[in-house]
């Protein structure tokens, strides 16, 4: 097979020998030859370009046998769109083809396909994937116990050969109301091991959401803002925090040296963040969704929560309103005092930044809905004045 029979190869266009990465378009499971060109491939992505009435009839038909030809130094795989999954035994070998895999990437699909042979594939594919460190699982669901059998398999493995980089994020889906109950919340947690250097358990706007009200995306034909970032997040449930809270305190499972935790996914309150914080003192990131209450004595503990970690750097405080706090906001009179007891003046970030020297960016916002108002301070290399403020909202829930 010709270099160029494997498209979007990444290196000097001039030498296809130095390539570094490839995407290749599947319209079913039969990977190309890879010419000998590509024996220095660092990272591959398959992309599904099955059609989807013709998903099912593919997925019932033998997995093909994967190439030799296949360089073996692979460190990177990104799957995306393979949305009910893959023919049995595809991923198991396609993991015993890539013996120096570290980093995996899946994106957009149900892992574990839609069979018990799937199933059991994509169980095997984790369990013989021996050198995998660095885990992404985006918009990607499964049926029951599988996040927590695959968790079970890092868990079993000796100190030091663990996961060190976790993201799972999921993508708002507003418009269905079933969405969150099919996130598995108490099976995630069960990815975290002591390992881990970065943890992220993310739930982001819709995708075609930006942060700027008046970005190309959150604007009509006219040129005038649609609101369409007021849809903002809507975080797990607090009632069910308590699986990342232990997960992340308790000896056997604990990370040892955590540096970044984006806990966005799940609504921890004051108290539970402060149980994380104390266990975890050197994160430099933070991302966390926190329950918020319009009160000083609220806002005080937040704070107090957050000076446990001394070398922070960058925080994000996803606020996800008490029943409280709504109603305060609900009255246009009482909104603008409500976020001022909520968010931290320039006076509590300066106490605040004396006590975690290397702050440079405070973000807290109400559930990322841009038009409820927000508040962002920065400051220059963690010295000098805090800049910024508490912007007041543009709209109030309704």
């Amino acid at each position: 097979m010709s270099d160029s029979q494997i498209p979007s190869q990444n290196g000097n266009a001039d030498d296809p020998s130095v390539a570094q990465a490839v995407q290749i378009p599947l319209q079913d499971f039969v990977l190309p030859d890879f010419p000998s060109s590509s024996s220095r491939l660092k990272a591959l992505t398959l992309t599904s370009d099955i059609k989807p009435d013709e998903y099912t009839t593919t997925l019932s038909s033998p997995a093909p046998s994967i190439p030799s030809t296949l360089p073996k130094s692979i460190e990177s795989l990104t799957l995306e769109l393979f949305s009910l999954g893959y023919p049995s035994p595809f991923l198991t070998n396609l993991s015993a083809a890539l013996p120096n895999l570290s980093s995996l990437v899946v994106y957009s699909q149900l892992l574990g396909g839609i069979s018990d042979e799937s199933y059991r594939d994509a169980e095997t594919f984790f369990s013989t994937a021996i050198n995998l460190r660095a885990l992404h699982l985006i918009d990607v669901f499964a049926r029951p116990g599988f996040y927590a059998n695959i968790g079970e398999t890092f868990s079993s493995r000796a100190a030091n050969n663990g996961l060190k980089f976790l993201e799972v994020n999921y993508n708002s889906r507003h418009a269905d109301e079933d969405f969150l109950n099919r996130v598995p919340s108490s099976e995630i947690p069960t990815l975290i091991g002591p390992d881990l250097v970065t943890c992220a358990l993310h739930i982001s706007p819709p995708p075609d959401v930006t942060d700027d009200s008046n970005g190309p995306t959150n604007l009509d034909t006219e040129g005038e803002p649609t609101n369409k970032g007021s849809k903002g997040v809507m975080p797990l449930n607090q009632i069910l925090s308590q699986t990342l809270v232990d997960a992340l305190f308790e000896r056997k499972t604990a990370p040892r040296e955590l540096m970044l935790l984006n806990a966005s996914l799940y609504t921890l309150s004051i108290e539970q963040l402060n149980t994380v914080l104390g266990e975890h003192r050197k994160i430099h990131v933070l991302v966390a969704s926190v329950r918020l209450e319009p009160t000083e004595e609220a806002k005080k503990q937040l704070l107090d929560a957050l000076a446990l970690c001394k070398d922070l750097e960058q925080v994000e405080v996803v606020g996800n309103p008490s029943l409280d706090f709504f109603t305060a906001m609900s009255n246009p009179r009482d909104a603008p005092l409500t976020l001022r007891k909520a968010f931290p003046s320039a006076g509590d970030m300066e106490i605040l930044g004396a006590k975690c020297p290397k702050l440079s960016s405070f973000k807290a916002n109400v559930l990322r809905v841009i038009t409820l108002g927000s508040a962002e301070w920065t400051r220059n290399g963690g010295s000098g004045d805090w800049q910024g403020g508490v912007t007041q909202p543009e709209t109030l829930p309704s």
